[in-house]
C-alpha cells in the first residue's frame, strides 16, 4: 500500500527532473549529431518533428485519464482498481496509437507541403515521418505506461529506465546517422531508425517492469463491458486536455508556416531556441507532474485545503526556477549556440529569442502547474476552452501581424507568445483560487472507482 501522506514534491519530482534532464541532454546531442551530418538534415528533422508533435499528443490520450483515476483510487487507499485501470489504459492507448500511425502516414506528406517547407527539406522530412509512423504504437504504449507509473508514485523506476534508454539511443543514433565501420551514414533515415529501435526495446522492458513491480496484468478483465466502461471513463477525462495539446501542435504548425518563407535560417533559429530552452520545459513539466500526483492523492482523500496550498507552492517553485534558468540561458547564449552552428545570423536571432524567453517561461510555468492541477480535480473543460480561445482568436492573429505584416520575423512569434501566456496566467490563478479555495466547495466529487470483484 502506498503511503500518500509521506510523499513529497521533491521525492516525486527529482527522479522525473533527472529523467527529463537526461532526455534534454539526449535531445541536444541528437541535434548536434544530425547537424554534423548536414544543415539541411537538421532542418528536415525540425520540420518533421513539428508535425509529429500532433501525433505524439494523440498517442498519450488515455494516459491523462489514467493518472487521474489511479491517484484518486490510491488516495482512497484502494490499489486493486488502480492496477486494472493501468492495464486497460495501456492496452487501449496502444490500439488507438495504431490508428494514429496509419493516419500520420497518409497525411504526413500533405502536412509537410502545407507549412511551406523549403523544397530542399521536403523529401527528408517526409521520409522521417514515414519511419516514425511505425514507432507511434510503441510510443503510445510507452506514454501510457509512464503515466501509470507516475500515478503509482514509481518515479524512481521511470528514472532507472531512462538511464538505460537514453544512452542506448545516442549510441544507436550516432552509428546510424554518421556511420561507423561497415555501417554507412544514413542521415535523416538513421535518426528515425534509431528512434524506432530504442522505443521497441523500451516496450519490452516495460512489459516486465509493470507486471513485476506494479502488478499490472495484461489480461483484460471480464466482462468486456467493464473494459468498455473504463475506456469511456478514461476518454472523458483525457480528451479535453489531449485536444488542447493537439490543437496547440497545429497552432505551432501555423506559426512555423508564418516564418518558413523567410528561409532555412529562420527555421533553424526557432529550432535551436526550442532545443536550448527544452530544459526549462522539462523542469516545469517535472514539477507539474509531481504536483499532479500529490494533488490527486489529496483530492481523493478529501484534503482540499492541503491540496489548494500544494498547487500554489508548486506554482511558485515553477515560476522561480523558470525565471532564473531562462536568464542563465540568455547570458550563455553564444556558448550554447556554438554547440550547433557558427552562423552569425543564427547567433543573432537566437540571442534575441532567448532574451524574449525570459518573459515567457515564468508565465508558462505558472500556467502548466495550475492547468494540470485543475485537470486532476476534474475541472477539464473550461480551462481548455479558454486556452483555445486565447490561442486561436488572439495569439495567432497577433503572431501573423508581428511576424509577417510588421516584418519582425521569428521574434514576432515570441511577442505574441508573451501576451498569450500573460492572459492565460491571469485566468489560471483566478480559476484555481475560485475552484479549489475555501475548502474546495466548488470542486466536483472525485471520480468513483469501483473495485473489481475477485
Amino acid at each position: 500500500m502506498i503511503d500518500t501522506t509521506r510523499k513529497t514534491l521533491v521525492q516525486l519530482c527529482l527522479p522525473l527532473l533527472l529523467n527529463s534532464a537526461l532526455g534534454l541532454v539526449t535531445t541536444l546531442i541528437d541535434t548536434m549529431i544530425i547537424s554534423a551530418y548536414s544543415k539541411n538534415a537538421a532542418g528536415s528533422v525540425s520540420i518533421a518533428n513539428q508535425i509529429l508533435v500532433v501525433a505524439y499528443d494523440f498517442s498519450v490520450l488515455l494516459g491523462v485519464g489514467a493518472v487521474i483515476l489511479i491517484t484518486h483510487a490510491i488516495g482512497r487507499g484502494d490499489e486493486r482498481p488502480a492496477r486494472e485501470i493501468a492495464s486497460i489504459a495501456i492496452l487501449a492507448n496502444t490500439a488507438i496509437s495504431v490508428l494514429i500511425a496509419v493516419l500520420l502516414a497518409i497525411a504526413g506528406p500533405s502536412l509537410v507541403t502545407y507549412i511551406n517547407t523549403p523544397p530542399e527539406l521536403v523529401d527528408d522530412a517526409v521520409l522521417y515521418i514515414y519511419v516514425i509512423a511505425i514507432a507511434i504504437p510503441f510510443n503510445g504504449f510507452l506514454m501510457a505506461s509512464v503515466a501509470c507509473l507516475r500515478g503509482f508514485a514509481r518515479t524512481r523506476t521511470i528514472l532507472v529506465l531512462g538511464l538505460f534508454a537514453f544512452p542506448a539511443y545516442l549510441v544507436v543514433d550516432y552509428v546510424l546517422v554518421l556511420g561507423a565501420g561497415p555501417i554507412p551514414a544514413l542521415g535523416v533515415l538513421g535518426s528515425a531508425l534509431a528512434t524506432l529501435i530504442v522505443r521497441t526495446a523500451a516496450v519490452v522492458m516495460l512489459l516486465f517492469v509493470l507486471n513485476r513491480m506494479v502488478g499490472v496484468s495484461w489480461r483484460l478483465p471480464r466482462p468486456l463491458r467493464r473494459v468498455h466502461d473504463r475506456v469511456v471513463e478514461l476518454v472523458k477525462l483525457s480528451y479535453p486536455s489531449v485536444l488542447d495539446n493537439v490543437s496547440y501542435g497545429f497552432y505551432q504548425l501555423v506559426l512555423v508556416s508564418f516564418i518558413a518563407g523567410f528561409g532555412v535560417t529562420a527555421v533553424l533559429s526557432r529550432f535551436y531556441v526550442m532545443a536550448l530552452t527544452a530544459f526549462l520545459a522539462v523542469i516545469i513539466m517535472a514539477i507539474s507532474q509531481g504536483n499532479e500526483v500529490l494533488v490527486g492523492y489529496r483530492f481523493g482523500a478529501g484534503r482540499h485545503d492541503d491540496m489548494h496550498r500544494r498547487a500554489l507552492q508548486s506554482s511558485a517553485a515553477s515560476v522561480t526556477l523558470a525565471t532564473v534558468l531562462s536568464i542563465v540561458a540568455f547570458l550563455c547564449s553564444d556558448v550554447l549556440v556554438d554547440l550547433f552552428t557558427s552562423d552569425p545570423d543564427i547567433h543573432a536571432q537566437v540571442r534575441e529569442l532567448l532574451y524574449l524567453t525570459i518573459f515567457i517561461q515564468p508565465l508558462s510555468g505558472l500556467n502548466t502547474v495550475l492547468f494540470h492541477s485543475l485537470r486532476v480535480v476534474g475541472d477539464v473543460y473550461a480551462p481548455v476552452v479558454f486556452s483555445q480561445l486565447v490561442m486561436w482568436c488572439g495569439a495567432m492573429p497577433l503572431a501573423y501581424v508581428f511576424a509577417v505584416v510588421l516584418e519582425c520575423g521569428v521574434a514576432g512569434l515570441w511577442y505574441a507568445l508573451i501576451l498569450e501566456e500573460a492572459v492565460k496566467a491571469l485566468y489560471m490563478v483566478y480559476r484555481w483560487s475560485r475552484r479549489a479555495g475555501n475548502g474546495g466547495r466548488h470542486l466536483p466529487r472525485p471520480v468513483a472507482v469501483v473495485a473489481p470483484r475477485p
